[in-house]
């Protein structure tokens, strides 16, 4: 490769002399990159080491949500198999002082009105149980699937947030909720949610599926993940805003394996209320800003 001649110059520039009389400047050098390695992604993924090691890392900010089988309807479905009860992304997120939940269909969500369609978050705040294997069986099905509160969204916009360890059914607010043609976002603060909790939020995980009604298994159309839990995403927590973070949470998945997310933080904005950046979050998320990610690090 030709380089121009004062880089060249530069490059090979001779060590820095001292004069006993007066100082010398040293000539500016080019230092060769070729063999640093540079780091991105989780501390615990990239060095085996939490992030107070000293080592000069460069958090993604961007976070794609997870992907779910197309056409994956679980074959104990007995309700029409509409494209808007078929996941196909998921992803759940702490930014801030709200937790924002987003699902994507295969088709459109709101035609689901006419056979009693809605989708349902179980999150598991740390005493999360089995609950499909109880009264609603048989069939059996997501025996890992585990939560002790329900996040609830229907297709009107309307929703809710059932915390099943208090007993305390709390209506969402619909300028909380966004649809929008086969995706949605919601946001719940994290105050609603963390009564009863046993985890800090940031360790909690969840499950993602559609339902035509409620009380019977047969009456899940899908399950996202098909068996077990996904981990929360975070951007950032009420108390760090500003500040910059980088760590990883851990997801129990059947056979004990372990699905893991980082945990990346920066600058951020407040959501402020009531959730008024649904919109942008959602299109982040639906991918019309130029893909499926997460993008609130402005």
């Amino acid at each position: 490769m030709l380089l121009h001649p004062l880089v060249r110059s530069a490059m090979s520039c001779p060590p820095p002399t001292r004069s006993v009389n007066r100082a010398r400047p040293t000539p500016a050098c080019l230092e060769p990159l070729e063999n640093r390695r540079l780091l991105s992604g989780s501390p615990q993924t990239e060095l085996g080491a939490p992030a107070d090691t000293g080592a000069v890392l460069t958090p993604s900010v961007r976070a794609a949500p997870l992907s779910d089988p197309r056409g994956d309807i679980l074959p104990t479905y007995a309700g029409v198999a509409l494209p808007g009860m078929d996941v196909v992304a998921h992803k759940v997120t702490i930014v801030g002082d709200r937790m924002v939940f987003f699902g994507r269909m295969a088709g459109r969500i709101e035609p689901t009105q006419e056979i009693g369609g809605l989708y349902l978050f179980g999150v598991d705040r740390g005493r999360g149980t089995a609950r499909f294997l109880g009264p609603a069986a048989p069939p059996v099905i997501g025996p890992h699937v585990l939560w002790d509160s329900i996040v609830r969204v229907n297709p009107d916009g309307t929703g809710l947030f059932n915390n099943s360890l208090t007993g305390v059914v709390t209506p969402l607010d619909p300028a909380n909720i966004k649809i929008s043609g086969n995706h949605f976002t919601v946001g719940v603060p994290l105050s609603l949610m963390t009564p009863g909790a046993t985890r800090p939020p940031e360790e909690w995980t969840y499950n993602l599926w559609p339902r035509n009604g409620i009380g019977r298994n047969v009456q899940v159309s899908d399950l996202a993940p098909d068996d077990g839990n996904a981990p929360v995403h975070i951007l950032s927590r009420g108390g760090n805003r500003g500040q910059s973070q980088e760590r990883q949470t851990h997801a129990a998945l059947p056979g004990g394996r372990l699905v893991a997310t980082s945990v990346a933080g920066g600058r951020s904005e407040s959501l402020g209320g009531p959730f008024s950046d649904a919109g942008r979050i959602a299109d982040d998320l639906a991918g019309t800003n130029g893909g499926d990610d997460i993008d609130l690090l402005k």
